[in-house]
């Protein structure tokens, strides 16, 4: 089951976000899916730029990369506006962002467990011309979602899915918010 969601953030807001990624913060190639190596997990399927801006451990060990703590916290306040908006209790696990350029396409890939809910906003800072590609592809649904800047998408966190990156060199960027059901 995957659902989209448009119109849930101000255009503002959104460019803000946008800028504040494109030109503050620092992206590494360390976003590897599909991880399949211990104990770094830096063997995967693919590699995409990525900021990981919070990752909860466990109840009391959270890690935050980004030096950016006020777009961290509007990204916290984010997944809080989501959950209350569709009414979940869900405790947040994960908040991150991915950053791709032309060929850059990625390979299915699942966030998380089926306990968790995924939600992925589509971003970008441009006027997009038509037949730029971008699709998300979710493959327990086979159905192909059209990039549009804003949309937010919902899905079981243990869904396969991947992100294909445009086909002109524009960044197409997106963020992560994982939360697991309270129990």
């Amino acid at each position: 089951m995957i659902q989209t969601h448009e119109n849930v953030f101000d255009r503002l807001w959104l460019s803000e976000v946008c800028d504040t990624l494109l030109n503050k913060e620092a992206w590494y190639a360390n976003n590897v899916a599909n991880r399949n190596t211990w104990p770094y997990g830096n063997d995967g399927t693919h590699r995409l730029l990525g900021i990981n801006f919070f990752l909860r451990r466990n109840e009391n060990h959270i890690l935050t990369s980004s030096s950016n703590t006020k777009l961290t916290n509007d990204l916290v306040n984010a997944f809080d506006y989501i959950k209350n908006a569709l009414g979940l209790d869900l405790l947040l696990q994960e908040i991150s962002a991915n950053l791709q350029f032309m060929g850059m396409n990625g390979t299915t890939h699942i966030d998380g467990k089926d306990n968790e809910q995924a939600f992925i906003l589509m971003l970008c800072d441009e006027t997009l011309p038509k037949d730029i590609g971008g699709e998300f592809y979710h493959k327990p649904s086979n159905k192909k979602i059209k990039f549009k800047h804003g949309k937010l998408m919902h899905m079981t966190a243990s869904d396969e899915h991947l992100a294909n990156a445009f086909n002109k060199p524009i960044p197409r960027m997106s963020i992560k918010w994982v939360g697991r059901e309270r129990t």
